[in-house]
């Protein structure tokens, strides 16, 4: 062998050889000089919203969101955090050639209250696709610039910044009361599209007086529904309801379908419908039908043995079902519109956490009402009603604890 092609040779090997290195280090392993060999490890991608906040690893602080750190396989404890927030924490299993992402939320520390409506609120209801709220209005602040803004408001929370005063931006008056009808103490109930809202009195099942209004206009003199109306809306509704749900339930693999339908009560999917949230209602093992480990997944530890009464959420994309640590007397949680996320409220508080039951923060703490709390479809606020301490019942007002 001559001496140009030894060297031709050569510089081929070093360059094979560069490129496995190369290879190596990108896919997360790293030198050990000691040992003169390449050590595997994996990939921590730490992010955050906001960014720019700290990242522990066992207590020690590495570095700030956005990053990426490699580490040799094991478990960590990941504890992100920045000042004004609730901490994200969990034990989070590093595995070789593999990258897991935090995907971590900070809820403030502290709630940030301001009001979207001066003069009263009665009776808000959110709309099923949760992007609008209906409630009355009966305050004679009301009236405003000759006009009368007693009646029936809705305001759309679709949108990103309503402006804060009945009548501008995000709110329209869908009726104005007048001498002969009077709707502002009227209970509220939508329809399944979202399209319009039933103002009634006494009871929805048998109601003394009900009036249906549309909420993309002024509705002048709207007559009463009869009973024959009532029972063919209410049918309807029912129909386009039970349609929606079928087809979500028809996505569930089979065999997971047939466990629920017998041993959980009404199923309600996430937002992006990629989750469900249940009770059980009896006794039962969830089968798996995710044959194939899925790298990154939530290292929350899961179970598939349910018990009557406890409250789950199953994962749909991942295959794994969580026990979600629901204390006694309260009402049942609901899901965020980031579909990461449980919404909890009882009487004094309102807090959120992770779909797998952790990282529970205290969004507002307070009086307000507990059947009128809804989240912005961004959910960047939180519509609370309360009278911040006041006894007049008119005083109520639609607030939003702002979360960015």
């Amino acid at each position: 062998m001559n001496k140009a092609t030894l060297a031709v040779l050569t510089a081929f090997f070093f360059i094979l050889a560069g490129l496995a290195v190369a290879v190596a280090l990108a896919r997360g392993y790293r030198p050990d000089f000691a040992n003169r060999t390449l050590l595997p490890t994996g990939i921590l991608v730490a992010t955050s919203d906001p960014d720019g906040a700290e990242v522990l690893i066992n207590g020690k602080l590495e570095t700030a969101t956005n990053n990426t750190i490699n580490l040799a396989p094991g478990k960590y404890l990941v504890r992100i955090q920045k000042d004004g927030f609730s901490p994200w924490e969990k034990q989070v299993e590093i595995k070789k050639e593999e990258v897991f992402k935090t995907n971590a939320f900070l809820f403030p520390a502290l709630a940030d209250l301001r009001p979207l409506t001066f003069t009263g609120s009665l009776n808000p209801v959110v709309s099923p696709d949760q992007t609008k709220i209906v409630y009355g209005v009966a305050s004679a602040s009301a009236r405003l610039n000759g006009g009368d803004g007693n009646g029936v408001w809705v305001m759309d929370t679709s949108r990103t910044l309503p402006a804060p005063i009945p009548g501008g931006g995000d709110f329209r008056q869908v009726f104005i009361n007048s001498p002969a009808l009077s709707l502002s103490d009227a209970n509220f109930a939508w329809s399944a599209d979202s399209k319009q809202v039933l103002a009634y009195y006494g009871s929805l099942a048998t109601p003394s007086a009900a009036y249906l209004l549309d909420t993309d206009r002024l509705n002048d003199n709207p007559t009463p529904e009869t009973s024959n109306q009532l029972t063919s809306l209410f049918d309807s509704w029912k129909a386009l309801t039970a349609a929606r749900y079928a087809a979500q339930l028809a996505k569930l693999p089979e065999n997971l379908r047939a466990t629920l339908a017998t041993s959980a009560a009404t199923l309600e999917f996430s937002p992006d419908e990629t989750k469900i949230l249940y009770t059980a209602t009896a006794s039962a093992h969830l089968p798996a039908y995710l044959l194939t480990y899925l790298p990154g997944t939530d290292p929350t530890p899961e179970t598939r043995n349910l018990q009557p009464g406890n409250t789950y959420v199953y994962d749909l994309k991942e295959d794994r079902n969580y026990l979600i640590p629901v204390p006694a007397g309260i009402p049942p949680i609901s899901w965020f519109p980031s579909s990461r996320h449980l919404l909890e409220v009882d009487n004094n508080q309102i807090s959120v956490m992770e779909y797998d039951g952790t990282n529970k923060a205290v969004l507002f703490n307070g009086t307000f009402s507990p059947a009128s709390v809804f989240v912005w479809p961004n959910w960047s606020k939180v519509v609370i009603l309360t009278n911040l301490g006041s006894t007049d019942s008119q005083a109520q007002n639609l607030y939003t604890v702002n979360l960015r």
